[in-house]
């Protein structure tokens, strides 16, 4: 099972890109957490991590602007691969698949106010 578009656009302010905001929690903690769990994860959970990792990798760059959206966070089947590689990195940690509270603490900035 994996969470919907709709419940990860709902993790952030409209004026936020949500599919952006969500490559970028991912990079942020990624990186932290295999630093200091390398020597606790077994292979699969490395492997699912790795390959999340690999998907967003590929979706980068300005070939693939087109992918950093709402509108393509809820339609582009390259979300829907990252959902399901999501959905793996949770059953291979043995951590319930639930949303996330929306108020995590994080600070946006929005546009300038007119």
């Amino acid at each position: 099972k994996r969470q919907p578009a709709s419940e990860q656009r709902r993790l952030f302010p409209e004026f936020a890109e949500a599919a952006d905001e969500l490559a970028l929690d991912h990079e942020e903690t990624q990186a932290a957490f295999l630093k200091v769990s390398q020597s606790f994860l077994s292979e699969g959970q490395r492997e699912a991590v790795e390959k999340l990792d690999q998907r967003l990798e590929e979706m980068s760059g300005a070939d693939n602007a087109r992918l950093w959206t709402a509108e393509a966070l809820g339609s582009a089947p390259e979300w829907e691969q990252v959902r399901g590689l999501a959905a793996v990195v949770l059953r291979e940690m043995g951590w319930p698949l639930e949303t996330p509270p929306p108020d995590r603490g994080a600070i946006y900035v929005g546009p300038p106010k007119e």
